[in-house]
């Protein structure tokens, strides 16, 4: 940080605090009744012709400070254009030569404390305070002048330079902190924007290996033939679109303004300001290019940005790199705009990005193949990967393997999907699965699909040949507590991917149009977030479609039409379950890469049941399993009830669990079940 006696500032402040004195001595000077002073000089002889008041006893001292004026304003004129922080504001800012003297007037104001008393004498019958009215004495600019420098179209207010409370000639200006801070020295980011915003510089390094075609159309843009461009880099996040962005604030030389919109349009709601129009003047104060990330969040459901936010995007001067998804349509940015593609990565620019991003780190380079084979993820995404994991693995000490790494990868890739869907914690794993032999074999081809993708649809041109998706989706079908849910669980341990069960009384609305905008969300966090999605009770969303009778009808349709829409582009990982697969679309269906029948457990798969959900802790071994799978014909999600009710009638004794308790615990659920049979002895 530079110290505040520079050359410059010194003589900008002497400038202007001669002037204060000399327009104090002026008034002095006058000697005129209730204080009253008068610019004209004709009017102020007649008012103050025949006073009693001494008139022209200043007049020498004033004379002295006028000539001083001469010296200082020469002084600082020569020293303010030679590279000073005040005429490179002023330049990058476009203020003109009213404007920058008010900018000296309130530089003074805030840093020189005879000027202040000065100023203060200047207005004595207001609070202390620097007036619009006052800069009319200090710079000598008429009333016209000065309400045209703080217009709100003016540079001044348009950059957030000064900050003003009144209106008129009565105005109270000051300099802003962040701009003071900035002429003082201080690069840094000021508040509001601190902690939300980052200025990256021009010389920082990125450790994003972006693929060579967005490398090329990066590099075919030439912002410097418009006065005003938007290059919109488009695709999904973690894509790389701002390392795109820093190469081409790079090309132009400049630091790159990172604005991540989400994050300050919370910072706005939280401080009751409009926070956009400060950063972007903030990126202009610093020269770099603004970078507006995730823009897509300045508009509301209607496609409609606030008049502020509008405003001030328009008033960037220059090139203004805008990160969209895409998914809301055009983004009206008031200004020519520059489309540049960021798509999903390719198996061989993953692969590099994977090994580029472990070399920089010392990290395992020897899984970058099988990282980039298993996570579709872009480039900006593995490069945070990689760093969070590095920082983990030195915080906590531990070794900086495959195992830190999926952990950084499921800590980046969480989902945002609020009250519709929930976080399955409890994963089973394969050895848990009680089913038959060829149920299992399809759930392992479905886990075989999903981590061999990169062979079968990138290496041997499926995807290209086929038109096939990445996307795998299954169709779980079968009695309640058959095991469906458990499976999915399984599938998603095995690929080490989130299981999110999705909560359809949230997703379905009875408003037109809002279903399908739920199920939008949701495909697309869950695509970003690389989640795998449980659709419990699927057959409550994904029914056949039926013939049109009523507007209901209709929209129904459409809603399954949308359904079968996004599970072709769906990426992800995606598993129905029902109880009757025959009321699933047959569109759907067809879709659907895997269908798999659960059937009910035979007496041999219920024993195992049996013994495998009994917890080991309650020390029963002397149970006959056999006989409880022969005597009661239940799923497996009732063994686990019984089970449970067996523990409870044991702990409302006060005693430990005896093998009887699990025969009146199976007892009573079966007859819940709607079935009847006798007692088994020992019942209650």
């Amino acid at each position: 940080m530079r110290h505040v006696t520079e050359p410059w500032l010194t003589a900008v402040l002497e400038e202007i605090r001669l002037h204060a004195e000399a327009a104090l001595l002026r008034r002095l000077d006058v000697g005129s009744p209730s204080q009253i002073y008068l610019r004209d000089p004709a009017a102020l002889a007649r008012i103050t012709n025949g006073t009693l008041r001494p008139q022209g006893a200043h007049r020498k001292a004033n004379a002295e400070v006028e000539a001083a004026i001469d010296d200082a304003s020469a002084k600082s004129a020569k020293l303010v254009a030679s590279h000073s922080r005040l005429a490179v504001m002023t330049a990058r800012l476009g203020i003109d030569a009213a404007a920058s003297g008010i900018v000296a007037a309130t530089l003074a104001y805030a840093l020189d404390l005879d000027t202040r008393e000065l100023v203060h004498a200047l207005a004595p019958r207001k609070a202390p305070a620097l007036y619009l009215a006052t800069c009319a004495d200090l710079l000598g600019l008429s009333p016209i002048e000065l309400l045209a420098a703080i217009a709100p179209s003016g540079a001044l207010r348009r950059t957030r330079v000064i900050t003003i409370e009144g209106t008129g000639l009565d105005a109270a200006i000051e300099i802003s902190q962040p701009v003071l801070a900035w002429l003082l020295g201080d690069e840094a980011l000021q508040p509001p924007i601190a902690g939300t915003c980052e200025l990256v510089p021009a010389t920082a390094i990125s450790s994003v290996v972006l693929p060579r075609a967005v490398i090329e159309a990066v590099d075919a843009v030439e912002p410097r033939a418009h006065a005003a461009i938007a290059v919109v880099l488009r695709g999904p996040r973690g894509s790389g679109r701002r390392a795109a962005a820093q190469r081409l604030a790079q090309a132009l030389q400049r630091p790159l303004m990172v604005i991540p919109i989400p994050a300050l349009l919370t910072a706005e709601k939280r401080t009751g300001r409009s926070l956009l129009a400060t950063a972007l003047a903030s990126a202009q104060l610093h020269d770099a290019v603004p970078y507006l990330g995730d823009a897509d969040a300045l508009y509301d459901e209607s496609g409609t940005m606030a008049a502020e936010h509008a405003d001030a995007i328009s008033e960037v001067p220059g090139v203004l790199c805008v990160a969209s998804t895409g998914r809301g349509g055009h983004l009206d940015l008031r200004r020519p705009a520059l489309i540049v593609a960021m798509p999903r990565t390719e198996l061989e620019d993953r692969q590099n990005a994977w090994a580029n991003s472990l070399v920089a780190v010392k990290g395992p380079i020897e899984h970058a193949m099988e990282l980039g084979a298993r996570y579709v993820i872009g480039p900006g995404a593995i490069a945070e990967v990689v760093g969070e994991a590095a920082k983990h693995a030195a915080a906590a000490r531990t070794p900086f393997d495959l195992d830190v790494i999926e952990g950084a990868v499921g800590r980046r890739l969480s989902l945002r999907l609020g009250t519709f869907g929930s976080v399955v914690s409890r994963k089973a794993l394969m050895t848990e699965l009680v089913l038959p032999d060829d149920v299992v074999d399809t759930l392992r081809d479905m886990i075989a699909m999903v981590k061999e993708r990169a062979q079968i649809l990138e290496r041997w041109g499926y995807q290209r040949h086929l038109g096939i998706s990445r996307g795998v989706a299954g169709l779980y079908s079968g009695e309640p507590g058959t095991g469906k849910t458990m499976a999915a669980s399984v599938v998603a341990s095995e690929l080490g991917l989130e299981l999110v069960r999705i909560d359809l009384s949230a997703v379905v609305s009875k408003y037109v149009g809002e279903t399908e905008k739920n199920l939008g969300r949701i495909f697309d966090e869950a695509q970003d977030a690389h989640a795998m999605l449980l659709f419990d009770e699927a057959d409550s969303l994904f029914g056949k479609r039926t013939e049109l009778k009523s507007a209901q009808d209709r929209f129904a349709n459409l809603e399954v039409n949308y359904i079968l829409q996004r599970m072709e582009t769906f990426d992800g990982v995606s598993v129905l379950t029902t109880n009757a697969e025959s009321a699933i679309d047959p569109a759907l269906q067809r879709r659907l890469n895997f269908r798999i029948r659960f059937p009910e457990p035979e007496v041999g798969e219920r024993e195992r049941l049996w013994r495998q959900l009994l917890p080991p802790l309650t020390g029963l071994t002397e149970v006959d399993f056999h006989g409880l799978a022969e005597r009661y014909d239940m799923t497996g999600g009732y063994i686990k009830n019984a089970v449970v009710r067996a523990a409870v009638i044991a702990a409302r004794a006060g005693r430990a669990m005896a093998g009887e308790d699990l025969w009146v615990g199976a007892h009573h659920e079966y007859v819940e079940m709607g079935k009847v049979m006798p007692a088994p002895e020992g019942a209650p």
